[in-house]
């Protein structure tokens, strides 16, 4: 019978984790942070030349806000990561995959993904 009552304990706890939604308030607050998140992100991507680019790389985790994302280099990452895991750790429990991100380059004063990384595969595939 204990053995019964353990193994119930047991599956329950990971049921009780995670079945925990947000109130309204926390909601909002969530919604806030991923806006401010996104907005760093999309402030950080400008450059002059493709050496100004830098790739913030995510995934696992933090995939909630994209495999990967190109930015300058005098972006402070660290800053971005540490909202994103609070975002993760107060919102989030999604965990995934992502495959290496491509190299970027500058266009049109912004930092996109090199067309010759969507020619990888091909060529991987080709040999």
């Amino acid at each position: 019978m204990k053995k019964l009552i353990g193994l119930f304990i047991l599956l329950a706890i990971p049921a009780v984790i995670f079945a925990q939604e947000l109130t309204p308030a926390q909601l909002d607050t969530c919604k806030a942070l991923y806006q401010e998140i996104e907005n760093d992100i999309a402030k950080a991507n400008y450059c002059s030349q493709d050496s100004d680019c830098d790739t913030l790389e995510l995934g696992g985790r933090l995939i909630r806000f994209g495999c990967y994302h190109f930015v300058n280099k005098a972006t402070d990452k660290d800053a971005i990561y540490k909202k994103m895991q609070t975002y993760y750790g107060e919102c989030e429990k999604i965990i995934n995959d992502c495959s290496e991100s491509p190299r970027p380059v500058c266009v049109n004063k912004k930092c996109v993904e090199s067309p010759e990384s969507s020619n990888v595969t091909e060529r991987e595939d080709s040999k």
